[in-house]
């Protein structure tokens, strides 16, 4: 009884380091790699179809992988599993609420472009709360109150443009 006891107590608080240094990690993030990504209630494919979704370079949060699935939260803060080979390491960000695209990482800066909401862009470095964003060709600063995914872990530091 009392190594069952110890057990049970040993393999609860490997449960509780690990789930403490899983919420102390900082955010992971990745894109989808192709139009028709599916999103599934688990790990496999004999699980149910969650979601299609249809949009390339949508970033996502990695929260968990296992055997060839990564399971994911999208901007909208669904949580699907999708096959790992689905997704890309480049980085993208989601625009949440209308934005504007500035040239330099300064409220002030020259608007290069407004963002409405739903548009995609890659991200490649943060200075402070600023993102540096590409979108159709025009490369500028975003706020990153404004996007969905724009951790800065993973990028470079500030490179100004």
């Amino acid at each position: 009884m009392r190594r069952q006891f110890c057990a049970a107590f040993v393999a609860a608080a490997a449960l509780f380091s690990l789930s403490s240094a899983t919420a102390d990690a900082p955010a992971r993030f990745m894109s989808l790699r192709g139009e028709q990504v599916e999103g599934r209630n688990g790990p496999g494919a004999e699980q149910h179809l969650q979601w299609l979704y249809q949009r390339a370079g949508l970033p996502v949060m990695v929260l968990a992988e296992r055997e060839g699935w990564t399971h994911v939260r999208d901007p909208d803060g669904d949580e699907v599993w999708m096959r790992s080979s689905d997704l890309d390491v480049r980085r993208t960000v989601y625009v949440r609420e209308q934005a504007t695209l500035r040239k330099a990482a300064r409220t002030g800066g020259q608007v290069v472009a407004y963002l409405m909401p739903g548009v995609i862009g890659a991200v490649t470095a943060c200075d402070g709360d600023w993102r540096r964003v590409a979108v159709g060709g025009r490369i500028g600063w975003v706020q990153n109150s404004s996007l969905w995914g724009g951790e800065c872990t993973g990028l470079d530091a500030a490179v100004r443009p």
